[in-house]
């Protein structure tokens, strides 16, 4: 079972300046159905990338990897150079 609960902010370039929704935990079976229903949550709470912060991943409750805005999953910090792509067979 997989978890992930995104972290959102205010994005200045729409007019927030404060987080615009609630943190939610978003769980899933496989890793297509959790990209899933985290891409309709942003589409219904009117988010984009400038309000995305941090998503850490965890496999049946242990860490697993990052989720960068894109849904792409990382073995790393989203920004470290060294990072590898989690594809969703893993």
């Amino acid at each position: 079972m997989y978890q992930v609960k995104p972290k959102f902010m205010g994005n200045p370039d729409r007019g927030q300046y404060i987080t615009p929704v609630r943190p939610k935990t978003f769980t899933a079976k496989d890793l297509p159905s959790l990209k899933f229903q985290i891409r309709n949550f942003m589409e219904d709470n009117n988010l984009g990338a400038g309000n995305w912060d941090t998503a850490k991943v965890y496999k049946d409750g242990k860490e697993y990897g990052y989720m960068s805005y894109n849904g792409r999953i990382w073995d790393k910090e989203i920004w470290s150079a060294n990072a590898r792509e989690i594809k969703d067979a893993d």
